[in-house]
């Protein structure tokens, strides 16, 4: 027969090896937010790039509230050119046009489907 003892010791191990777990899983986020504070820019910030290949990047990158077109290789880093006229899109109201598009044609579906 499985003596209690043996059970407490299986209970408690595996309580042991759930709070190393969440510990892990806290400690990980806290230190992911202190490097991302320490990361961050005052005068630049690129507001969107595209990888073109392995280590290729173009970017739009915000320095001193001008606004230029980066080629970013493993190498070497190029100012393409100056954009002038660029205004940045709010992520918020991207995504939620986004959302109110789809979320209005489902409904135009559905109301479609019942009639």
């Amino acid at each position: 027969m499985i003596a209690i003892k043996d059970i407490i010791t299986l209970i408690m191990s595996v309580i042991g090896i759930i709070l190393v777990l969440f510990l892990t899983y806290y400690c990980t986020k806290w230190i992911s937010t202190r490097t991302s504070l320490a990361l961050r820019s005052k005068y630049m910030y690129i507001e969107d790039k595209i990888m073109l290949g392995q280590n290729k990047f173009i970017a739009i990158a915000q320095i001193c509230n001008k606004y230029y077109l980066l080629s970013i290789t493993e190498k070497h880093i190029s100012i393409l050119k100056e954009l002038e006229d660029f205004q940045p899109l709010d992520n918020e109201d991207e995504s939620s046009l986004k959302f109110n598009k789809i979320f209005s044609a489902y409904k135009n579906q559905l109301n479609r489907n019942k009639q």
